[in-house]
């Protein structure tokens, strides 16, 4: 099940909903999964909660923009494709070129991630057999 951890300052429901589907749609398009696996959560802040560049953010600026994607092991083509399109996405829905979003994937075996209080590798079968780092199609 994989899940993007989304870290910026307070928006309004529109910009969230647009944020939400364009990222989900970056994320199917470039990983191949579902979107009816893939979720999105916001962490918003307030102005003065976060510590950016040796002082508190106070709406001036560039803020803390960050992107945590939780998910199976990605080929390396697939990872650079994932991140251009989800920075895309970012800076189109937020419309400023400079907010660019700090992104960074984090890979788990399927052993790693729990569904339905067990393990996704027991839930679906094929996936049992798979190693974390199992050989990936070529890039």
């Amino acid at each position: 099940m994989p899940c993007l951890e989304v870290v910026m300052p307070k928006a309004d429901e529109a910009t969230r909903c647009a944020l939400g589907e364009k990222l989900t749609a970056a994320f199917v398009d470039s990983a191949g999964y579902g979107g009816d696996i893939f979720a999105v959560h916001f962490n918003e802040y307030e102005q003065g909660a976060v510590y950016l560049n040796g002082e508190l953010w106070q709406g001036e600026g560039v803020p803390y923009l960050h992107l945590l994607l939780y998910s199976p092991r990605l080929t390396h083509s697939v990872k650079v494709k994932l991140i251009e399109k989800l920075t895309a996405a970012f800076v189109e829905c937020v419309g400023k070129e400079d907010c660019q979003p700090v992104i960074h994937l984090a890979e788990h075996p399927y052993d790693n991630v729990g569904v339905e209080g067990k393990p996704l590798s027991l839930l679906i079968p094929e996936l049992a057999e798979r190693r974390f780092y199992y050989d990936l199609p070529g890039d």
